[in-house]
């Protein structure tokens, strides 16, 4: 693979989930101090996306990421990618930004985004379906964004033309 292409998948609504969602985080950050640490750690998140691509999975793989600093890049050891093996071929991004907040509490954020990869003459597209922010542990809301996004890859299926244009 020698390219990496991002691709925001606009649903036939006209709304582009992730867009939406990312433009809401900016927001947010404005006014909260967590907010703004995602916010950062995602676009890193994306930078290393778009920098490694989605190397082909195996079981023991670890898709340690880069954040770049004053000081170069260094590597984050939260995995950044994580297969979902009960909706493959869908892959989820993952960034957190947790505080602890006393014994046995803690108050932050974890973002998710739901994605697809497709490679085609050599460039690997990746396709940004939806995603939310959570401060749960496994909110049911994910299950759904889960299903929404495997509607949209069997879609993808039956035209890829549409979504690469």
């Amino acid at each position: 693979m020698s390219r990496v292409e991002i691709i925001y998948v606009e649903y036939p609504d006209g709304s582009i989930p992730v867009y939406d969602l990312l433009k809401d985080i900016g927001i947010k950050a404005k006014r909260d101090p967590l907010f703004a640490e995602l916010s950062k750690h995602v676009w890193d998140g994306f930078d290393t996306l778009e920098l490694k691509g989605i190397p082909d999975w195996k079981a023991d793989f670890s898709y340690d990421w880069m954040i770049e600093s004053e000081q170069g890049w260094t590597v984050r050891v939260d995995p950044l990618v994580k297969r979902l093996n009960h909706a493959y071929p869908l892959f989820e991004m993952r960034v957190n930004e947790w505080r602890e907040i006393g014994a046995r509490k803690r108050m932050g954020y974890g973002f998710r985004v739901l994605f697809f990869t497709y490679n085609q003459d050599g460039t690997q597209y990746i396709f940004l379906v939806n995603g939310m922010v959570k401060q749960e542990r496994s909110p049911a809301q994910f299950e759904k964004l889960i299903a929404e996004a495997l509607h949209i890859y069997n879609q993808f299926l039956e035209d890829r033309e549409a979504f690469l244009e």
